[in-house]
């Protein structure tokens, strides 16, 4: 089971503020079936961004949520065409990476979110994420930590 498909991956996204990013997400992981109630998911996710900014440095950020709303875990991955404010206290993102899972999934999302920061730290997984055309490209470097 893969946790990213290219209908969770949004190039040149043209929002402005955290929550509408996280809302678009949010609508992909819904029109993918991976959500039962997409309104929970979106309540535990600025529930959880509100306790600490998911901005993670690198110009990334990675809102994330263990809910009730979420039928199969997933991520979904976003590339803004113009850097948004993530939040007051931090820099600007150019990228997300919006987990989900289930409730009743352990620590599963704490799996997923090592995952990427193991891979993030490195200039050329960043790099690469940034240069990438397609949603396949983005599939499969997720696909490939």
């Amino acid at each position: 089971m893969s946790l990213i498909s290219t209908d969770l991956v949004i190039f040149d996204s043209g929002v402005s503020y955290r929550d509408e990013a996280i809302k678009q997400m949010a609508d992909a992981m819904e029109a993918a079936g991976k959500l039962s109630d997409k309104e929970q998911y979106i309540k535990d996710v600025f529930e959880r961004e509100n306790s600490a900014s998911t901005a993670v440095g690198f110009s990334i950020a990675t809102p994330h949520a263990k809910s009730a709303g979420v039928k199969e875990a997933c991520l979904a991955f976003t590339r803004f065409k113009n850097p948004i404010q993530w939040d007051s206290n931090s820099e600007k993102v150019s990228m997300a990476f919006q987990i989900a899972v289930p409730e009743g999934a352990a620590n599963q999302h704490l799996d997923i979110l090592a995952l990427i920061f193991r891979n993030l730290i490195h200039e050329d997984f960043r790099q690469k994420l940034m240069k990438a055309e397609t949603p396949e490209e983005i599939c499969s470097l997720v696909e490939s930590i």
